[in-house]
């Protein structure tokens, strides 16, 4: 079961949702007090992970509705799409009384038809999609149904069963903190017995999923403390525990390389963290907050994959906040490991948050008047609060979404295409060539990949825009995802406001694969990189991978002649634009440069509606 839409209904300030579309990973984008918070609360009783978990009347109904109170009111629904096995179980336990079921396609007997004529509500055949709807009211519920026309052709009370025993439950994780002090094994042994794993706080939880992923039982630790013997087992045991949590740690964490040390002297266990260029290890409470709250949430939401929450839904509110930058971008890694196995909604007003290369992913939470909160799906708002993360995502500062607005603007993979466009550019005109037209701004993205979330808001906005991709896999896959998630429901004026333009076509570079390289010539590049590295590569040297792309076939020679793993090409970009202050006139430009980059230029221009430069 999969949930694909959920609705939140008079619930603090949120009167109406409308219907929210969930992908795999969903961020909910707006400032605080804004309703995101609720909104996650509401969806968590559909069918909570702590079952006993409810609404309530007296403070959750809407403050300015307060008058028109009612028990029986829902406060949330939730769309499950069903998997074809799925189908069939729920056809098999809950269907009413008809014809034998046959998969599409399949023609039922004659007597099977003759008792479909005769059947109320009959079903000759398994359908290819089905819905359930899940909804929960103040002083009532979850129960389930089946959505749509198909709802009377089953026993309500059985789908309802079959629902409850297969659906995915809810986790809602708002607190992090983590002091990675001392604990002691006995004591958190009786509190796990008395009171249960959901009942732990944060700090007991995350020691107890530990334990759990290095397979470490707490009453065999326990006992092996009791004598010589048992205390040298636990030793190995430990060790392995230790290995075992570090190797788990390194995966989701790139900032420094961590190894830990599970240390247990009698009852008392403490975790020592030691950074393999100190090579001291040091307890973990005195670690910075932002590093203990990576170990508490990496190893908490490793343990979701495999332990008591694989499959479930995670509600995780403002995930990251401690973190640095690159810490936070591990963390968007993690969540896309996690959508494997489980659903993932996050609350964030942090710009570093928001993946650009999925745009599909964001819903903006905006404020309407008295507070109240509306969820607009796509990365665009009329409310500075929630685009001021958008913009800042997107490199926006100031008012530069302004400016953009009022100009003609091509997106560029990178901030290094736009420095040698505009370069490239200066120096045609200086020649009287074709060059870029002065209407026309050049907006770096990060990567094609990213270019989907600049498109999304160029277009959103409405602006006379497009984008210049590479023409290698990236940048085809770029277009094809811009072509169908952001113009493709656009009527045909409004498409014709966005452009996308593969650079190897438009420069009518004779390639394969093109990228901004392959407007010099091959040997002024691999003369760059002999100069950037120290190395004495020839033209010849070269092979001819397919591709013909220049930085590939130079990073071909670097793997198999020099060992090294991939082209820096920082350093041969260094380099490049350390020549580019010898360049003055078309003349001093590497050979045919000049010929691709007014090819460029010109059908950048035309498709602009500019005719001549």
């Amino acid at each position: 079961m999969q949930l694909t839409h959920f609705r939140v209904t008079k619930y603090r300030n949120v009167l109406d949702s409308g219907w929210i579309e969930i992908n795999d990973i969903t961020a909910f984008v707006g400032q605080n007090e804004a309703g995101k918070s609720n909104l996650f609360e509401a969806l968590y009783r559909i069918n909570p992970y702590v079952t006993s978990e409810t609404y309530n009347l007296d403070e959750d109904w809407p403050v300015d509705d307060w008058g028109n109170k009612d028990r029986t009111a829902s406060v949330c629904q939730a769309k499950f799409a069903l998997t074809p096995g799925e189908i069939e179980s729920l056809c098999g336990d809950a269907v009413l009384p008809g014809p034998k079921l046959a998969s599409e396609g399949e023609q039922t007997s004659e007597e099977g038809q003759a008792d479909a004529e005769e059947s109320s509500e009959p079903m000759s055949a398994l359908p290819s999609t089905l819905t359930l709807i899940a909804n929960r009211s103040y002083n009532a519920g979850p129960n389930f149904a089946v959505a749509g026309d198909l709802a009377n052709k089953f026993n309500a009370d059985k789908v309802d069963a079959w629902a409850k025993s297969r659906a995915p439950k809810f986790v809602l994780i708002q607190n992090y903190d983590y002091s990675g002090a001392q604990v002691e094994l006995d004591q958190l042994a009786t509190r796990i017995k008395s009171v249960g794993f959901h009942k732990l706080n944060n700090e007991e939880q995350t020691i107890k999923i530990v334990l759990d992923l290095a397979k470490v039982d707490i009453q065999d630790f326990l006992a092996k403390g009791e004598n010589a013997a048992g205390r040298t087992v636990r030793t190995f045991d430990k060790r392995a525990a230790s290995a075992y949590l570090s190797k788990q740690f390194r995966e989701l964490w790139t900032q420094k390389e961590v190894t830990f040390h599970i240390e247990i002297d009698g009852p008392t266990l403490n975790i020592f963290a030691q950074d393999d260029a100190v090579g001291m290890p040091v307890r973990l409470n005195r670690r910075s907050s932002g590093f203990r709250w990576h170990v508490s949430f990496a190893w908490k939401f490793t343990h979701a994959s495999q332990g008591q929450y694989k499959g479930c839904i995670l509600l995780l509110e403002e995930p990251g906040i401690h973190l640095h930058y690159s810490g936070q971008r591990d963390l968007i890694e993690v969540f896309q490991r996690l959508s494997q196995s489980n659903t993932v909604l996050y609350t964030t007003h942090l710009a570093s948050m928001v993946d650009l290369a999925y745009p599909e992913r964001v819903r903006i939470v905006e404020t309407l008047d008295k507070n109240h909160a509306a969820i607009r799906k796509g990365v665009v708002s009329s409310q500075r609060a929630p685009m001021a993360v958008i913009e800042l995502a997107l490199g926006l500062t100031g008012d530069m979404s302004g400016l953009l607005g009022t100009r003609q603007t091509l997106i560029v993979e990178g901030g290094d295409d736009a420095l040698i466009l505009y370069k490239l550019s200066g120096i045609l005109r200086a020649g009287g060539k074709a060059h870029l037209s002065d209407r026309i701004y050049l907006w770096p993205a990060r990567g094609a990949p990213n270019t989907l979330m600049y498109a999304a808001f160029a277009v959103g906005h409405g602006w006379d825009s497009g984008v210049l991709l590479d023409t290698d896999a990236e940048g085809h896959l770029a277009k094809k995802k811009i072509d169908g998630q952001v113009l493709k429901e656009l009527a045909a004026e409004q498409q014709a406001l966005f452009r996308v333009l593969l650079l190897g076509q438009a420069a009518g570079i004779r390639k394969t694969d093109a990228a901004i390289e392959d407007l010099f010539d091959d040997l002024f590049y691999v003369n760059c990189v002999n100069t950037a590295f120290g190395l004495a590569i020839k033209e010849e040297d070269l092979p001819v991978d397919g591709s013909d792309m220049i930085t590939k076939r130079v990073e071909a020679v670097l793997v198999q002649r020099y060992g090294d793993k991939t082209l820096d090409k920082r350093r041969v970009m260094a380099e490049i634009l350390r020549q580019f202050d010898g360049w003055k006139q078309v003349a001093d430009l590497p050979k045919g440069t000049a010929t691709r980059a007014e090819s460029l230029f010109k059908a950048i221009n035309n498709a602009f509606g500019h005719t001549s430069v």
